[in-house]
């Protein structure tokens, strides 16, 4: 005992004096994680909202659908290229990280992640105008495709810094990362457009600068703490660790190539299946990303979420409790519904402002397709935070295929629609699309030992509320939630004590915050 007292006092290695002086991380637990994500979350969307009515105040019809193209397709390339391991991070990182090997498991998703973009952005840079002729129907887009191909290293690069913050439970990182992200691509963005180019290639080259300068919050952090994240256990062999996390890496693969593909279907559809001309049919996906620009709001809100979500159910699960994780999920389902339910009341009273006054009424058809496209888009919101139990569970597959099936549906009913009913019959098919994807990962969870209750159902219907009166909906809503928390039909004792146990817990922090500051 006193020789191992003697190693501990003063015969210890100069590395394992450096751990023991580094700063060490602390995780931010999840109520206070969320609510100052929430809170920083704000001010970015506000900023974001603003952006996007002066995007469509300075481009036209047709600009401002090539960009919203641009967009989908950058969403859609980024996590094709890396073939879903970043996404690893989240269900993947406690793990190694208690077993002494977390360096070696980053620096592998790192390797494999910089090799397949580089060669991704590589194809889009030998075959231009082939990208183009498959993304605009038109090959003389030669410039946006080169800023779609820089834009996609960059953007790789952002997210898979935010997928390793976020797995570290580093809250307050990734919303600080994207909160710079969002000011600077609403400034430079929107000088771009106004002052050099009002196309989606000045759009592209913003973006792309935001997210080079919202990744330094993340780079700070990794030096700084670079001494946490290391290899003090066994060493971690190739086999055994690709054995491991292949078939979560290649599920979350199909699953987001699906989720994006169905994100971009209808658009591109309405461009190649429309019977009208190209211009013509770009102008209807320029119409379609107006009426898009709030509820898509809701959609990174979600993402957010569920992205904070996840590393906390997968702490739970890791340490054999996988019931505080069902619970943690089914609680933050209806929060959710209800939330983003009422705030897409308010958008809808403020739709003719917005429509009519701001974007001079430019925008009606937009505006006709609004309610519809705030009901999918929440129900959208609402698989993508259901889906992490299938990813913690690792049973990805599920999210997989509901995803998938959705789709199919999709493309489908966009074939069928679109010629008959142009834009509105788009609208219509994603939202039939969006109904099937949260069915079936609501009925998978079910089967998997998330047990759902009446509220998590009621929580499907909720957004229905946004296609009436928006007189009546709040009529409506305010008498939901008078039911939902006087009852337990739609909460349980138990998560409504846990709910405000939460928000009394992040209040708590915030004061002292702020009386420190």
């Amino acid at each position: 005992m006193a020789s191992a007292h003697t190693k501990d006092a003063g015969l210890l290695t100069p590395i394992d004096q450096d751990r023991q002086s580094a700063p060490k991380m602390v995780s931010d637990t999840i109520a206070a994680g969320v609510v100052f994500a929430l809170l920083m979350t704000v001010g970015q969307k506000i900023i974001g909202f603003v952006r996007g009515i002066l995007f469509c105040k300075f481009m036209t019809d047709q600009e401002l659908g090539q960009w919203s193209m641009v967009w989908s397709f950058l969403m859609l390339l980024a996590p094709f290229a890396v073939l879903g391991l970043p996404g690893c991070f989240g269900r993947f990182s406690e793990y190694y990280r208690s077993r002494g090997q977390l360096r070696s498991f980053i620096v592998r998703i790192g390797v494999v992640s910089t090799v397949m973009t580089f060669l991704m952005a590589g194809v889009i840079f030998a075959f231009p105008a082939k990208v183009s002729e498959l993304i605009f129907g038109s090959d003389q887009q030669i410039g946006v495709v080169y800023g779609l191909a820089f834009a996609l290293v960059i953007v790789s690069l952002s997210n898979f810094l935010s997928s390793l913050m976020e797995s570290l439970r580093q809250v307050k990182v990734v919303t600080a990362m994207r909160f710079v992200t969002g000011i600077v691509f609403a400034v430079v963005g929107s000088w771009l457009i106004w002052a050099w180019d009002d196309s989606a290639s000045a759009a592209a080259v913003g973006y792309a600068a935001a997210c080079i300068l919202g990744i330094i919050p993340a780079m700070w952090v990794l030096w700084k703490f670079r001494g946490e994240i290391n290899n003090d256990g066994e060493d971690l062999s190739h086999t055994e660790m690709w054995k491991r996390i292949a078939p979560f890496a290649i599920w979350l693969w199909a699953s987001n190539v699906c989720h994006n593909f169905f994100e971009v279907s209808d658009r591109y559809m309405l461009i190649h299946w429309s019977s009208s001309p190209v211009d013509i049919a770009q102008g209807f996906v320029g119409q379609y990303h107006s009426g898009r620009v709030v509820p898509l709001l809701f959609v990174s809100v979600a993402m957010m979420l569920g992205g904070v979500l996840l590393p906390y159910m997968s702490a739970h699960w890791e340490a054999g409790k996988p019931e505080k994780a069902v619970k943690q999920l089914n609680w933050t389902i209806k929060l959710v519904s209800l939330c983003f339910t009422a705030l897409g009341i308010i958008v809808m009273f403020l739709s003719p402002i917005l429509f009519t006054w701001i974007l001079e009424g430019r925008y009606d058809a937009g505006l006709r397709v609004l309610p519809l496209t705030l009901v999918y888009c929440t129900w959208f919101c609402l698989f993508i935070v259901g889906q992490d139990y299938l990813w913690v569970a690792e049973k990805g597959k599920w999210a997989a295929l509901a995803i998938f099936v959705g789709l199919v549906t999709n493309i489908f009913l966009n074939m069928t629609l679109i010629p008959a009913m142009g834009l509105n019959g788009a609208v219509v098919a994603t939202t039939i699309g969006n109904l099937i994807n949260l069915l079936l990962v609501f009925g998978f969870n079910h089967c998997f030992g998330c047990k759902t209750d009446g509220g998590i159902w009621a929580c499907v219907a909720t957004p229905l509320l946004l296609l009436v009166n928006p007189m009546l909906g709040a009529a409506c809503m305010i008498g939901l939630l008078t039911i939902a928390w006087r009852s337990d039909w739609f909460f349980s004792e138990e998560e409504k004590s846990d709910i405000v146990d939460g928000a009394e817990a992040a209040f708590e922090k915030s004061m002292k915050a702020i009386g420190r500051a």
